[in-house]
């Protein structure tokens, strides 16, 4: 999933949330590798939402395979720590600048540094497709740029002026595929 992907279907009129976007990717994922022939018997997944109803919906798309969803599951079983540690590295190297921008979540002070400063562009927001629009985080930094382009998005249909951020997952999803894999749409499932 990219930060793309993942900001345009959240910012979509459908709200397409985090949660169902990243349950989903799993599925996908977790049918990718049956369709490459592997034989999955057993499924391990850290919880994303409440553990139940995430492990019924697993346990529903997959009835051949033992589901076992639960929160820590990096702690408690080897092969969700070995795919957290490959989850981890694949993102480092995508992502290619951690020292400049540190781990790419807006919490991190390193990221938070890069975002309020040279990252941003004064008019368009960051180059970079790393970027979620969707967080609070990035779309108060759009709206409240003091050194930024003040501009009006005037929207006929509705009758006034929009924010920049309301025009994000319009027009369809933007995908992207590089070595790390293929990004899955939800119009696939």
């Amino acid at each position: 999933m990219t930060a793309t992907d993942i900001s345009s279907d959240m910012l979509s009129p459908t709200g397409y949330n985090l949660n169902a976007q990243a349950h989903d990717t799993t599925i996908a994922l977790i049918r990718a590798v049956i369709a490459g022939g592997v034989n999955v018997r057993e499924i391990y997944v850290d919880t994303v939402g409440p553990e139940a109803s995430y492990q019924a919906k697993l346990a529903y798309h997959f009835p051949e395979a033992q589901v076992t969803v639960t929160k820590k599951a990096d702690s408690k079983f080897p092969i969700v720590s070995a795919a957290s540690v490959c989850a981890k590295v694949t993102r480092d190297v995508f992502l290619g600048r951690e020292d400049v921008w540190g781990s790419g979540y807006p919490s991190d002070p390193r990221t938070s540094r890069w975002l309020k400063g040279e990252g941003m562009d004064r008019v368009f927001g960051w180059e970079s497709e790393e970027v979620r629009y969707s967080w609070g985080t990035v779309r108060e930094l759009l709206e409240k740029n003091k050194d930024g382009v003040k501009v009006d998005w005037n929207d006929e249909d509705n009758g006034g002026s929009m924010s920049i951020t309301s025009f994000f997952g319009e027009g369809g999803k933007v995908a992207s595929s590089a070595w790390y894999g293929k990004i899955v749409l939800a119009s696939e499932f």
